[in-house]
């Protein structure tokens, strides 16, 4: 039998921890420490939660979204280049999540928990400016990024060969 469970202050007392610590670690956020989210889901497990492996959220291979992350859509690339990617998903039955950021601006951080809470098959990011949490989150998580510069020709086809083979654990970078 399993110990009954501890409200979260208890388990963020046990582990040295906030309560927000314990919260981000349950919903796999990438800005807690390797270390300190093991002791953090130790003290879950001895407690009586149940503690998946922390991939599990993403569901990668189930999802059959890929990301599309585009600063300055305005811009007649950026929509040459999702024209293409559209009509290149619909064959294996994918779809397209399309996120907008402005040019020189990072990607907001609230896109990142959108990702984690409803999966995807890879990134493709087309001159957008990812943060390094943000793509150490992706590296941790097996998730295929490609990163586009504008004015970049004929990518679409090899970016989503990229993002579908999941041969990308670490960000591809298709420079002109």
């Amino acid at each position: 039998m399993t110990a009954p469970r501890r409200k979260l202050a208890v388990v963020a007392r046990e582990a040295g921890v906030s309560v927000s610590t314990v919260s981000k670690v349950l919903r796999a956020y990438p800005d807690v420490a390797p270390a300190t989210r093991a002791r953090v889901r130790e003290v879950l497990r001895r407690f009586g939660y149940p503690v998946e492996d922390p991939a599990a959220g993403v569901r990668r291979d189930e999802s059959a979204l890929v990301d599309l992350v585009v600063a300055g859509a305005g811009r007649s690339w950026a929509g040459e280049v999702l024209a293409g990617l559209a009509e290149r998903v619909r064959q294996p039955g994918l779809a397209v999540v399309v996120t907008t950021v402005s040019p020189g601006t990072p990607v907001p951080r609230i896109w990142l928990e959108q990702v984690f809470a409803r999966g995807t098959r890879g990134v493709i990011g087309l001159g957008a400016d990812f943060t390094d949490v943000q793509l150490a989150y992706l590296a941790a998580h097996d998730i295929p990024c490609v990163l586009v510069e504008p004015g970049v020709q004929d990518v679409v086809s090899q970016a989503l060969t990229v993002v579908l083979d999941g041969s990308a654990a670490v960000p591809v970078d298709l420079a002109g």
